[in-house]
């Protein structure tokens, strides 16, 4: 028999409430995902903000392998993506947004990478992360943040001015021909 939601909720509504409380118990000692999926919906959150912050950080600033840290952007990637599936909060997701593309810069600044990819992955994020942001009015919680990502930025392959472009796209306000940042 295929497996269905219809056919998990029926059977699932069979149950009683302590077997449904044994049931999500089991599963969550079972499957570390579970765990942090339930961990998420709580209190627990900012342990798991700290731990996929903790992730990225090391990808491109703490650990460091011949003197450089590893800056995979697929391991950073995947863990901005199980975040995501771990809340539903948008103010949560933007700080791992942001917070991801200001490590990459930061890694940018420090390293001076000879390669294209490890300007435009920050950049195409950092649109992404801002068009999130102004999606769900948070943009003054991130205003000086997204800025400082900018002036932090280095000038490598157009990287300060594409990241600024990207700024002004959503912050900027027209006044009087002139765009102002602040």
């Amino acid at each position: 028999m295929k497996f269905t939601l219809s056919a998990l909720k029926k059977q699932l509504s069979q149950k009683t409430k302590t077997d449904l409380v044994a049931e999500i118990a089991m599963l969550c000692k079972t499957f570390p995902q579970v765990k942090e999926y339930y961990q998420g919906q709580g209190a627990g959150v900012q342990d798991l903000i700290k731990k996929y912050k903790g992730i990225i950080e090391k990808e491109f600033i703490l650990g460091k392998t011949k003197g450089l840290p590893s800056a995979r952007y697929s391991v950073a990637r995947k863990t901005l993506n199980d975040f995501k599936k771990l809340t539903k909060e948008p103010a949560l997701i933007a700080d791992m947004m942001l917070f991801y593309v200001e490590c990459a810069s930061s890694f940018n600044t420090e390293f001076a990478p000879d390669a294209e990819k490890f300007y435009t992955g920050p950049e195409n994020l950092f649109e992404t992360t801002l068009a999130f942001i102004k999606k769900h009015q948070l943009k003054e919680m991130f205003r000086h943040r997204a800025y400082e990502v900018v002036a932090n930025a280095c000038d490598g392959w157009g990287h300060q001015e594409s990241l600024a472009d990207r700024y002004l796209e959503v912050y900027s306000e027209d006044r009087g021909g002139r765009l102002n940042i602040f």
